[in-house]
């Protein structure tokens, strides 16, 4: 993919590119669902936000309070849990690429943004914790309710952003902030590194327990728990060989 590329549709006005070519320019740290999926609506959903006077702060933590309810849905362990895990994470991802194409259009950057994006980022941890909690109410071992899932849910994630916001504090003061890790350079290296980082993703991770719950039907949860198992598995791999590539990008000391 190149730089100069924006996510076009064949319905696309004139108008329409325009404001695609002003807001939209490919980003090396952009996945191919972001790209290929997202920035093609994404762009309708910023006029209406623009009509709406809605600022890029405010859509972003719009962003992250979907992010993050994500998690809430998908700790309630059923079909239509997952089904609406699926909906408020997209949702929140989709705000994402919101905020920036209207702080772009409007002129409207700022480093408080930039904070904000850090913190979206962050929410997303919380999510990857309801997953080993919804094993948990599957098998039987959390017998909480709804509302109780929903509390313990939300104490883990105001610890996990007690912990997040300082760094994230510190990475907006950093020079160096358009700088990628040295795992994003390796994944945008071929288009099966990409479509490996999407798969193996939140977002591949919603769309295929998505795909699986309308397969089996919303009668039984049992090919989710094993996939999410799997998932859970392929997580941890990723990231031990994500710490030691890592650290081996640091250079030597003298």
């Amino acid at each position: 993919m190149k730089h100069e590329m924006i996510a076009s549709t064949w319905f696309d006005t004139k108008r329409i590119r325009n404001l695609r070519e002003q807001s939209q320019s490919y980003s090396a740290k952009e996945d191919l669902w972001s790209w290929y999926v997202l920035r093609r609506i994404s762009i309708f959903v910023t006029i209406l936000f623009i009509k709406l006077k809605l600022t890029p702060n405010a859509i972003s933590w719009l962003s992250a309070l979907f992010v993050v309810s994500s998690g809430a849905w998908l700790i309630q362990a059923t079909p239509l849990g997952f089904l609406m895990a699926f909906v408020f994470y997209n949702l929140g991802y989709l705000f994402d690429c919101v905020d920036g194409e209207v702080a772009r259009l409007t002129k409207n950057t700022s480093k408080k943004g930039y904070f904000i994006d850090l913190l979206i980022q962050g929410a997303t941890l919380p999510v990857f914790l309801s997953i080993p909690l919804a094993l948990l109410v599957i098998k039987g071992s959390l017998q909480l309710t709804g509302m109780e899932l929903i509390g313990l849910y939300s104490v883990f994630t105001l610890i996990i952003m007690a912990l997040f916001v300082p760094i994230a504090f510190q990475l907006t003061r950093s020079s160096a902030q358009d700088e990628r890790d040295p795992v994003n350079k390796i994944r945008t290296k071929s288009v099966i590194f990409e479509f490996a980082g999407v798969l193996l993703g939140l977002p591949g991770f919603f769309a295929t327990l998505l795909l699986i719950t309308l397969v089996t039907g919303f009668q039984t949860v049992s090919w989710q728990v094993w996939y999410m198992v799997l998932f859970l598995f392929i997580f941890a791999l990723k990231v031990v060989a994500r710490f030691f590539i890592t650290v081996k990008s640091f250079p030597k000391e003298p």
